[in-house]
């Protein structure tokens, strides 16, 4: 499998064009060829592109190595120990990741228990080819070259990609072994595009998924929120379920056979509407994933939607089962605290009469835009829709500035006058 000569895909027989290209991302690709380098464009944004979406993110490849890509762009930065990355800015906040191709070594895992032996390893440079089998999937190894618009393939992965397939590069024992984390982009692919998972990787998955105890916990928790805030919770869930990898994630979901991840719980109704929302509308992470977090959690409490909305539900005791839930995950406390928020003021109104609720200042809440999203996703649009109005008034009024407390600038003091001397 392992083979030097790619499978070149030239312009007429894919449909990646440079108008949908990010300009800075070209502008970078084309002085890097320029000045004698290869440059392509890489990973998830020409899958996407393939697959006719939106990239969120224009990675590049080249065989410049971090120092001489830092000589070229003035507005370049290295970052990395293991491995030594280029970030390029741009205005509007803007990244664009540069790497060097990288050997396909063992070295290049992301085990952490190796991390100070394969330092150095890890800044082993490659080729293309290398670099491409280094990658986890199949259908994030293409690479486009710019010079000649076609897709260079070294693994098969445009065929997977038409036909709809996920598919680990190499052994996948092996693979899972060097990094279990793969195993959670492996289903959030599948679940994201509606691909499936090939037999040898998936069984592989359901063998070795206990390995994922064994990785970085931060590591898997923010995969993890990867996710949820894809748009795609719900067949994500179903899929870690299918393969064993929710057992280590979520076990309180696995309760009565797994009855709230079936067609018609009120916890499937909820995550499906999160996830409609989040394909349909902007929201910025990581605030998506704690949101959905939150939402995830606070619906797997009660049985229904009636207990959830009526019921009177004491705060300490959703506290409690919250807090049993982010055990296994790792949930930083800056997040638990944004959610236990969110669950205090979402308590209280739910609990006050619509009329004093709207004597209060809610744009001054800086987590009201938050509350806007969840009260959507929990009661939905068909719900009386009073608190949400009042709500969504409150978010609107917050990002027009309004709710914003400005101080006046006062004028300057004359200074004292001096005393005559003498």
């Amino acid at each position: 499998m392992n083979s030097t000569s790619p499978k070149i895909y030239p312009r007429n027989d894919h449909c990646v064009s440079r108008a949908d290209i990010d300009t800075d991302a070209l502008k970078i690709m084309y002085r890097l060829i320029r000045h004698g380098y290869k440059a392509y464009l890489v990973g998830g944004g020409v899958r996407d592109l393939l697959l006719g979406k939106k990239p969120k993110d224009f990675d590049i490849a080249t065989d410049a190595t971090p120092r001489k890509i830092k000589n070229l762009f003035r507005n370049c930065r290295i970052i990395g120990r293991r491995f030594k990355l280029a970030h390029i800015y741009f205005r509007n906040q803007k990244i664009i990741e540069v790497s060097t191709f990288r050997d396909s070594s063992k070295a290049s895992s992301q085990n952490d228990s190796q991390e100070k032996d394969i330092e150095e390893q890890d800044n082993t440079y490659g080729t293309p080819s290398t670099d491409a089998y280094r990658r986890d999937l199949t259908i994030n190894a293409l690479f486009y070259e710019l010079s000649t618009f076609s897709i260079i393939d070294y693994v098969g992965g445009m065929k997977d990609l038409q036909s709809g397939t996920i598919r680990i590069i190499g052994e996948p024992a092996v693979r899972f072994e060097e990094d279990p984390v793969r195993m959670l982009r492996a289903v959030r692919h599948a679940a994201r595009a509606g691909f499936e998972i090939e037999k040898k990787s998936v069984d592989a998955i359901k063998h070795h998924h206990e390995l994922l105890t064994t990785a970085s916990q931060v590591r898997v928790y923010e995969e993890f929120k990867r996710d949820l805030s894809g748009g795609a919770a719900l067949p994500t869930l179903r899929l870690l379920r299918h393969t064993g990898l929710l057992t280590h994630l979520l076990p309180e979901l696995l309760l009565n056979d797994a009855a709230l991840l079936t067609e018609n719980s009120y916890f499937s109704t909820v995550v499906e509407r999160m996830d409609s929302h989040l394909r349909e509308h902007k929201i910025e992470e990581p605030l998506t994933a704690i949101l959905g977090l939150f939402a995830i959690f606070l619906v797997a409490y009660p049985s229904s939607k009636e207990q959830l909305l009526e019921q009177e539900l004491e705060r300490e005791e959703l506290v409690d089962h919250l807090k049993s839930c982010f055990i296994k995950l790792m949930v930083p406390r800056k997040e638990r605290e944004r959610i236990d928020d969110l669950l205090a003021l979402w308590l209280r109104l739910r609990q006050m009469p619509i009329e004093k609720v709207k004597k209060l200042n809610l744009e001054r809440r800086k987590s009201i835009r938050n509350l806007e999203h969840l009260l959507r996703w929990l009661e939905g649009d068909d719900s009386d829709g009073k608190l949400l109005e009042l709500v969504s008034q409150a978010a609107i009024a917050r990002t027009k500035g309004h709710g914003t407390r400005t101080r006046t600038r006062k004028g300057r003091r004359s200074p004292p006058k001096r005393r005559a001397r003498g």
